[in-house]
């Protein structure tokens, strides 16, 4: 079966159709938690996509499925209507497949669910896929679809893809539409795509756009800034494969501009009080049950404890200097990206925790939080709403995916996925 979406593109119809049917058998018979339901056959017909499929997490609405958000909280009403973003890739032909499993109410980055079972990482069946979009990821590492929508409030897009060994893209905040899904933040919450190369991230993105591609990027003197603090305190073997990317970046006749982003990378504290914030009247159109009782309809125990929480609610002062923080956070990148074209650091600093490790996993000999380790490197980016991009760069010793993250200026996305397939491995 083909691979990438370039490999798709390259079928004639028939061929099309027979490769699509083995997909469809494909998502059958998987046994990784990635899928939540097999989609309908709802198709617009022809278009550059016709035939191709793809898969869509489970908290973007898809006509005729519901859209459970991984959770027995909402309502199962099935989706009257496609998210704008699923109904622009529908017409141009492509089909959806099926419904992928999060994390659930993506509120968490192991996609360890208790209400729908586990994602499990396609490289180590007893490893996370990362969250919230494992299930997005994991469909397309396995090779079932060439491409899938998943979200990223936090990190929920980028780290999957490292954690599954393919490319992840997280527009720039508000490039893409934002209808049709169960959004945790209207503050920081996109969609983005999971794929397997830049170029196959690039032909989706002009689609959803009408962007062209930004003219090729050569990596000699390019500026690439390499964030100290963000290599400080690795997994080991994170640290292995990350240096030889970087060595191989050098040698390319790429710039390297060492930077520290310390005081950049506190600003991001406010994150989570915009989701505390955002979260629960974003929520409360599609649950039929008042907020003091979510927690009761929530499976897994690390969501749950956030939901408890969320009943209390946040002063308002204090999402008012949250989002003061961010706009500093935003105009300190805007400062950095007049000294360098890209910012490049590892995705995740620890490989894949192991399923169940939701709340402590090992980093150097001590037990630390999962949460804020995991996405410690990209939780700045996403607060700020920049593009980033997560490219495989190697593999551990236990064969275990690596991903490089790269972060750009505001609105450069198309740039950034150039730079992206001039750096892909």
């Amino acid at each position: 079966m083909p691979t990438t979406l370039t490999d798709w593109l390259a079928l004639d119809p028939p061929r099309r159709a027979h490769h699509l049917a083995l997909a469809r058998a494909a998502a059958g018979r998987s046994g990784h938690g990635d899928w939540i339901s097999v989609a309908t056959d709802i198709t617009h017909g022809g278009g550059a996509l016709a035939g191709i499929p793809f898969s869509v997490k489970d908290n973007i609405d898809v006509e005729g499925c519901p859209t459970t958000a991984g959770s027995r909280l909402l309502r199962a009403t099935p989706a009257e209507v496609d998210a704008g973003l699923v109904d622009a890739i529908r017409h141009a032909g492509a089909v959806v497949l099926g419904k992928t499993n999060l994390h659930e109410l993506a509120f968490g980055i192991t996609s360890n669910n208790a209400a729908f079972g586990p994602v499990r990482n396609p490289a180590d069946p007893t490893k996370s896929a990362g969250g919230s979009s494992g299930g997005s990821a994991a469909s397309v590492a396995l090779g079932v679809v060439p491409f899938a929508l998943g979200t990223d409030t936090g990190g929920s897009v980028t780290i999957p893809a490292a954690y599954c060994g393919i490319v992840g893209f997280r527009p720039t905040t508000g490039r893409y539409p934002g209808d049709g899904v169960v959004n945790l933040s209207g503050t920081r919450d996109t969609i983005g795509i999971h794929a397997h190369t830049p170029e196959d991230v690039r032909i989706i993105d002009e689609l959803i756009t009408g962007e062209p591609a930004a003219p090729p990027v050569s990596l000699a003197g390019l500026r690439i800034g390499i964030p100290r603090n963000r290599f400080d305190d690795l997994s080991p073997d994170i640290a292995v494969v990350l240096a030889d990317f970087v060595s191989t970046v050098e040698r390319s006749g790429a710039h390297l501009v060492d930077l520290d982003l310390t005081e950049l990378d506190a600003l991001s504290h406010s994150g989570n009080t915009l989701v505390f914030h955002e979260a629960p009247r974003l929520l409360t159109p599609r649950i039929d049950h008042p907020i003091d009782e979510w927690h009761h309809h929530i499976a897994s125990p690390d969501v749950r404890a956030l939901i408890e929480q969320m009943a209390t609610p946040l002063p308002v002062g204090a999402y008012r200097s949250a989002r003061a923080d961010r706009w500093t956070l935003r105009r300190h990148y805007a400062d950095l990206f007049q000294r360098v074209d890209v910012v490049l650091a590892p995705t995740s600093p620890v490989p894949p925790p192991l399923l169940g490790a939701d709340d402590l996993t090992s980093l150097n000999g001590r037990l630390v939080a999962t949460f804020p380790t995991v996405t410690r490197n990209v939780t700045p980016g996403t607060v700020a709403g920049i593009p980033m991009i997560s490219l495989p760069v190697g593999k551990t010793p236990d064969g275990l995916p690596v991903g490089a993250c790269l972060e750009t200026r505001v609105h450069a996305d198309a740039t950034l996925l150039q730079i992206a397939a001039a750096l892909a491995v």
